[in-house]
């Protein structure tokens, strides 16, 4: 039996908007994928936030470095 537990975190972000382009946005999902752990991306520009989906532990300084990376910044 194979059991895998994902968890669903959610930031807000700076720098993030309806206006953003869409070449920013693939910047983030780009980013984001590329995190150990990190499954999925999903952005919603309209609402300035960001959906991660993991299959186990993330670091979280690594999120908010490719977040940063990404030219976005998390909202504490």
């Amino acid at each position: 039996m194979i059991t895998v537990a994902y968890s669903l975190v959610a930031h807000q972000l700076t720098g993030l908007s309806s206006e953003t382009c869409d070449h920013c946005l693939v910047a983030i999902r780009t980013e984001l994928i590329r995190v150990p752990g990190v499954v999925g991306v999903e952005v919603t520009p309209a609402t300035s936030r960001v959906s991660i989906l993991t299959d186990g532990p993330v670091d979280e300084r690594s999120v908010r470095a490719a977040i940063e990376a990404a030219g976005c910044v998390v909202v504490e």
